[in-house]
Formats: C-alpha cells, structure tokens, sequence
C-alpha cells in the first residue's frame, strides 16, 4: 500500500519523518498561529506522511489553493478545505490512516469537523485509485482524525473514530489533544494520544 500511495502523491506535498528520532515536525506559518512547531513523536519508521495545505511560494501556489481543480474553488461549503497531515501508519496486517489538523485556542467544531472529514473522503479517493490501478487492498483500513489545540475544548467532546452509519449528534467526530507550547512557540505531542 505504502508504495503505491507513494507514487500516487506530489513529491512536493511529501512531509518529512527523522527517523532517528521517530519525530515528523509539522511548520505553522499562519499569521495567529500559537503553535509555530508541532513535534509529533514515536511516528513509525516506514509510516508515510503528506499534508493537503500545501502552500508553495510563487508559480505553484494557485494548483495547491484547492483539492481538486475540477471543484469550484468559490466553494462556501468548505470542499476545498485540506488539512494539515495526512498520515499512513502501518500496523501489523491493517493501515492506519489519520487526518490531522492543528487548531487555534478554540476551534469552531463544525468547520474543523467538515475540514477533517473532507480530507478523509480525498484520502479514501486516493486508496481507491490504489485500489483500481495498484490492486492494493483497502478493507485493510482505519480512519481516524485528530486535531492538536492550545486552549479549552468547550462543547467538544472526544471521539476519534468516524462512524458513517451513526446518527450524528452534538459531539465531536474527532480527537482532540491540548498541548503546552513553550516559549519559542513549539509543542511536542506522542503518535499514540492522536490515535486514540
């Protein structure tokens, strides 16, 4: 699976995993952002990571305003909308697949969870072109989603799986995890607390 999604992704989306360390950091460079460097530790060495926000300098920057160029990109429902980190974690004979995004002190839930949840229809998108062209098998695979904020969570209750047949109710289709930033605007946060 790894090698097909692999081929399948822009190179220039690709996020980088140390793998000396395990750490995959995510870069923050919005304007109100509290949270300048996220590290996200104990990330499996053959685990694969790639972000839906890209937002290249230059040229590029108008392919990458959008996750598809045949969605219009006047959208007011949020189609457009990727998240920050799109992870591929391999896990004994199943995938994991987390949709991650990092939060300002209070998120507003139904913009995060409609941004998460958009990010992980692209992504099933994606896993049936590996499917269709690669024969690779995606029964095999676990969604998850996850955001990392700095502040209180009112009105937000815990959850990270998302459940497509489940009615839908007031809490949140996603996990969410507090961290503390430091004073170069850094956060530090373990793999296994955005899984949960």
């Amino acid at each position: 699976m790894l090698t097909a999604i692999k081929e399948i992704i822009n190179p220039a989306v690709v996020l980088d995993i140390a793998t000396a360390d395990k750490t995959l950091t995510l870069k923050e460079d919005g304007v109100d952002s509290k949270i300048r460097k996220l590290h996200i530790q104990n990330v499996p060495e053959k685990a694969f990571a790639f972000t839906l926000d890209h937002q290249p300098h230059g040229r590029d920057n108008r392919l990458f305003k959008q996750l598809s160029c045949y969605v219009d990109i006047s959208n007011k429902e949020g189609i457009n909308k990727g998240c920050d980190l799109v992870l591929l974690i391999p896990r004994e004979s199943r995938f994991i697949v987390l949709a991650f995004d990092l939060k300002s002190k209070k998120p507003n839930k139904r913009d995060t969870e409609k941004q998460l949840l958009n990010s992980e229809i692209y992504v099933r998108y994606l896993m049936a072109i590996a499917q269709c062209h690669y024969g690779v098998d995606i029964d095999c695979v676990e969604y998850k989603r996850a955001i990392v904020t700095t502040g209180e969570r009112k009105g937000m209750n815990k959850r990270a799986t998302y459940r497509p047949n489940e009615k839908r109710s007031d809490k949140a289709s996603f996990h969410i995890e507090s961290v503390r930033v430091n004073r170069k605007q850094e956060a530090n946060v373990y793999l296994n607390a955005l899984l949960k």
